[in-house]
């Protein structure tokens, strides 16, 4: 659709993941970090120095395929949710807005409020990409942001902005990822009663133990670990993310970036896989989402470039 906000309509739903079953509609959702309920630990350290407001963007899934994508920019508001575009219809869109309102347009902040899921996809992946552009001062004009109290005197950067894989909200029907619940542990930048998930499997014994597996170099142990703990519960919670996904932030959340060399631990987890294969089968290990990345995601991740900030 020439120069509008919507996204151009897929010729057929895709099913979720994790299910294969339910169709999802991909979001970005974009949340204020200055407001108490943020996602923890997103924007805390800057705005604790007083550099202005933070905001997280996010990719994320709709689970309810009924619901509607907002078309519109939703103003004041702590948390906004929009259409996440592949590249291509980004590509699109952006060549219809160019046509329709000019190459002027996209340095004026009337883009953030008229079309703000081009906005927030385009800085989504300059964000992600690395690459330089205006885009985030436009945002201190738009109806997104909230005012400041005007005791905060921002310094330095008016605007940060951190790029994030989960929106963190408590949901009482699912687990928090493991990095999340390592984080309430040892009660840094969660705090447990944010989270109802009693019934949860993972104490802090099994977090330790799954980076004592790892560091051994015994990673089809913690895979291992991971699927047996799951299995003995009678009821257990619904896995949102991989078995591979779980373990790799929770080492990046235990260790610190700068100490996790995720190609190498791409090749263990791999290794580890084939050796627990052989046990349980590829089919089974599928079904429970224990396999390693694919080919396509390792080679994107390797165009995007490091992972995000979990």
């Amino acid at each position: 659709m020439a120069g509008s906000e919507h996204p151009t309509t897929p010729t057929s739903t895709p099913l979720c993941p994790f299910c294969d079953a339910a169709p999802f509609v991909p979001l970005l959702s974009i949340r204020d970090a200055r407001t108490s309920s943020s996602p923890p630990g997103a924007g805390a350290e800057r705005q604790s120095r007083g550099q202005g407001p933070a905001w997280s963007v996010t990719p994320e899934r709709s689970p309810s395929p009924s619901s509607q994508v907002p078309r519109g920019p939703a103003p004041r508001s702590e948390l906004v949710t929009f259409a996440y575009l592949s590249p291509l219809v980004l590509r699109k869109e952006l060549e219809s807005l160019l046509e329709n309102e000019g190459s002027d347009f996209l340095a004026q902040p009337e883009l953030v409020d008229s079309h703000p899921i081009i906005y927030w996809n385009l800085l989504w992946y300059f964000r992600r990409l690395g690459l330089p552009s205006n885009l985030l001062q436009l945002v201190l004009a738009s109806q997104h942001l909230q005012p400041a109290p005007q005791a905060q005197a921002p310094e330095g950067p008016p605007v940060c902005v951190r790029l994030l894989w989960d929106v963190l909200s408590p949901d009482p029907n699912s687990c928090p990822p493991l990095y999340v619940l390592w984080r309430v542990h040892r009660n840094s930048a969660v705090r447990p009663q944010s989270w109802r998930c009693p019934s949860s499997p993972f104490s802090l014994a099994f977090l330790e133990a799954v980076l004592s597996h790892v560091g051994l170099g015994e990673m089809h142990k913690a895979i291992a670990l991971f699927l047996q703990t799951l299995a003995a519960e009678p009821s257990p919670p619904h896995l949102q993310r991989s078995v591979y996904r779980e373990i790799l932030f929770l080492m990046l959340a235990a260790l610190g970036r700068d100490h996790v060399d995720i190609a190498a631990f791409d090749k263990k987890y791999k290794a580890a896989y084939t050796k627990v294969a052989s046990s349980l089968g590829k089919e089974e290990l599928s079904r429970r989402r224990a396999q390693p990345p694919s080919s396509k995601a390792i080679d994107c991740r390797r165009s995007f470039g490091a992972t995000l900030e979990c």
